[in-house]
């Protein structure tokens, strides 16, 4: 009785999976008795793969897949010769079994694909096969008419491994799946977050409400108490409005009971949403995680095929290959690193006769190594090969017109060994199927730049050469830093920020007619966001002196950034910006803030690109006038004096720690001395005991003990202070709050949710004019 479509279509789809494990052990017991023909392994790794084609011949023939079977059948007699040492291994003995292995994927991918005719190379490879103990080897290699095996689909290079401890099988595409929904998870949380900071608003409001009636509730009892005793005609909505106070008093309690408590069950609620999230993240992270050996096993067998056309001997060395990274990831970073092993064993690699002219050893080491850094993973790969020749790379790019010979000249030996990666360059004489076209180096760079990665070369003459990959342990998420350019706001991967700083417009300097500055001793090109991107500038971004810089980093190379200002820091989801926006520069997709804010994420790695090439703002310039102690810089038509007086002192007033760092800290990196005061009454005590007043006050206006509006006031009655200038930032935002704040003779009123840097250093410049 005839299995039935469907459990044959079942049992292939099973089969096809182990008959890749079958290969893969085979395939690497075969390398290793290449590489160690004499290890003390060798009558264990020969029985292994005697065992495997065992397996291989009995899964074929349950499935029906008689030309497999005949092939399992071919290498398990070979084997057995070579077992008992009736037939010794050579060179093309290992060509031939190789060439058997990958004749059985092709078999595979055909029954795979719906092709059942065995092709006619495979039945020559048989046939060779079963003589193959009869004859030598290289004879059949000689004589035999027929073309080698056509390279299977997919190549038995990419040939993927089995996790050991794998208990079933997921589609890929399911994960997939489900980090695609964890990545929505993430945003709600990003978003829940927002809500609750709104519900500690409305909390905020209600307890100041409930202040403001304390501080009135005398009046209303006294005149609840009076009202009786007048004896004349009371007005008949007096009595109705005395009611009402009433019944707001009781009211407005229930309001601030049930406003903090909804902001307790919120918060609490936010908080068990976040842990469940971030271990369902963690866990589909793991599941999806992956060793390196996962992709690296079938390297080994490319590396011996490579070297051998070139008639070189290299061994491949493989260490931290139990790091993990994110399925995606690898599969992403698959051919980068082939296309870095073939230029290795073409490029790096000296012939066998140079190597042991230079006294090194014959047999070539090209080493992959792997380890994790925080949350990034750094790859690199090293050959012990003749290293780069920078005269040859320089003479190259003058051959390709990419310098002029004196431009060529004046290359530093990084920027020259830079050239490697640039798309069409490459310092072979001839084009083959290896290396000669230039394609190599650049796309494994730009691949492993869209990965948010880093690829970087380093080398010692007649040592080597080595290169280093650093890579984000998974996609899914990751934090970012927010900022702001030409009014807008951005995103911008930590993993590419350096350092944050101020800078005065005279610290910039000109290197090879482009703006830059110098940190920790190195130039670093300058450049504006705003330009790099075609954005108008913030005039608010200049017009306090200083300018703030995000230094970013790619590949060796960093760039300072000129920004309007910095926001925050937030996990990032980042989605793709679809086919039709793929390729606009300087972006690499856009996430949503808890606010709802649609935000694009910068790419790094473009930015540096956009830099390299002419921007339209012009330098900025600094002119001295005759005195010694003053200076006028002028940006734009807007001019900031700085006459060399003493710094002028803010004293800021703030119960919440954080507000009071924030504004500490951009106060100072403006060159201000900052106070800290904890509330009102702490501020007073500071006016009064201190030598020198503040030249101004930054203050909030909910605070404990005594708030910012009776603060403002008893600061503008005292003779003494009554001229010092008062900014509240407060997030209350009514009119009626203002008109206070007005009346009690603050000069300024800054709303916490759209309070910019910018504006509060703008303000207080008028504010000391």
């Amino acid at each position: 009785m005839g299995l039935s479509d469907e459990i044959r279509r079942k049992l292939i789809a099973t089969f096809q999976t182990e008959q890749r494990e079958h290969l893969q052990t085979m395939m690497q017991g075969l390398l290793a008795l290449e590489r160690e023909p004499d290890s003390p392994q060798r009558q264990a790794t020969l029985d292994e793969i005697f065992r495997e084609a065992h397996s291989l011949k009995g899964s074929a023939r349950a499935v029906g897949m008689t030309a497999v079977e005949s092939l399992g059948h071919a290498l398990e007699e070979l084997l057995s010769l070579t077992k008992d040492g009736r037939l010794p291994f050579t060179p093309d003995l290992f060509d031939l079994l190789y060439q058997s292995l990958d004749a059985v994927e092709l078999l595979v991918a055909q029954a795979e694909s719906g092709s059942g005719a065995t092709p006619a190379s495979v039945l020559s490879l048989l046939t060779r096969l079963e003589t193959a103990g009869q004859q030598p080897i290289a004879s059949q290699l000689e004589t035999a008419p027929e073309p080698p095996v056509a390279t299977p689909t997919p190549s038995p290079y990419l040939l993927p491994s089995a996790a050991a401890d794998e208990t079933i099988r997921v589609a890929i595409s399911k994960l997939d799946a489900l980090m695609a929904q964890l990545s929505e998870l993430v945003a709600v949380k990003i978003r829940a977050g927002q809500r609750l900071a709104e519900v500690e608003q409305v909390q905020q409001l209600a307890a100041v409400w409930q202040k403001d009636w304390r501080a009135q509730r005398a009046h209303y009892h006294r005149l609840l108490r009076t009202a009786p005793a007048i004896g004349a005609p009371l007005p008949k909505e007096l009595p109705l409005l005395l009611e009402f106070l009433d019944r707001n008093q009781e009211q407005l309690r229930h309001l601030a009971v049930q406003t903090a408590a909804l902001q307790r069950q919120f918060g609490n609620d936010l908080l068990r949403l976040s842990l469940i999230i971030d271990e369902l993240e963690a866990e589909i992270k793991r599941v999806r995680m992956l060793p390196l050996t996962t992709i690296t096993t079938p390297f080994d067998r490319m590396v011996r095929d490579l070297a051998r056309q070139q008639d070189k001997r290299v061994s491949l060395r493989i260490t931290g290959g139990e790091t993990e990274l994110d399925k995606r990831l690898l599969e992403q970073i698959k051919d980068p690193l082939m296309h870095l092993l073939r230029n290795a064993v073409d490029h790096g690699i000296e012939p066998t006769a140079v190597r042991q002219q230079n006294g090194k050893p014959p047999q070539a080491t090209i080493t992959i190594s792997a380890g994790q850094q925080g949350n990034n993973v750094v790859i690199t790969v090293q050959d012990d090969g003749a290293g780069l020749d920078v005269a040859r790379l320089k003479e190259t790019a003058v051959r390709h017109n990419l310098y002029t010979l004196a431009e060529a000249a004046a290359l530093t030996d990084a920027e020259a060994v830079n050239l490697i990666f640039r798309a069409g360059f490459s310092t072979s004489a001839r084009v083959t199927d290896i290396s000669g076209r230039g394609v190599g180096l650049d796309v494994a760079r730009q691949n492993v730049e869209a990965l948010h990665g880093s690829l970087t070369v380093a080398f010692a003459p007649g040592q080597g050469t080595t290169f280093t990959m650093i890579l984000p342990l998974t996609l899914a998420s990751s934090r970012g830093l927010l900022l702001t350019a030409g009014g807008q706001t951005f995103a911008l991967p930590l993993t590419t920020v350096e350092r944050m700083l101020f800078i005065k417009p005279e610290e910039i300097t000109h290197l090879e007619g482009r703006e830059a500055i110098v940190e920790q001793g190195q130039p670093i090109a300058l450049a504006h966001l705003a330009d790099l991107l075609e954005l108008s500038p913030a005039p608010t971004a200049v017009s306090t002196g200083r300018l703030t810089v995000v230094i970013i980093g790619v590949a060796g190379k960093r760039l300072a950034l000129v920004v309007d200002s910095l926001v925050g820091e937030q996990e990032l989801v980042i989605k793709s910006l679809g086919g039709q926006l793929a390729r606009v520069g300087g972006l690499m997709g856009a996430t949503m803030l808890g606010s709802g804010q649609i935000v694009l994420v910068l790419h790094a790695a473009d930015l540096l690109k956009l830099a390299a090439s002419p921007v339209s703002r012009k330098p900025l310039s600094v002119t001295r006038e005759p005195s010694a102690h003053a200076s006028r810089i002028t940006h734009h038509g807007l001019q900031v004096m700085d006459n060399g007086s003493r710094a002028k002192t803010i004293l800021v007033v703030d119960d919440s720690i954080t507000t009071r760092t924030l504004e500490k800290n951009i106060l100072e990196a403006q060159g201000y001395q900052v106070r800290l005061a904890t509330n009102g009454e702490e501020a007073l005590g500071l006016l009064v005991t201190e030598a020198h007043l503040p030249d101004v006050i930054v203050t909030d206006v909910s605070m404990p003990r005594l708030d910012g509006f009776d603060l403002t006031r008893r600061v503008k009655l005292d003779t003494r202070t009554k001229d010092i200038p008062i900014i509240l930032v407060t997030s209350r935002d009514s009119a009626a709050d203002k008109a206070r704040g007005i009346e009690v003779g603050a000069d300024a009123y800054i709303v916490k949710n759209r309070f910019d840097q910018g504006n509060l250093l703008e303000m207080i410049e008028q504010l000391t004019l």
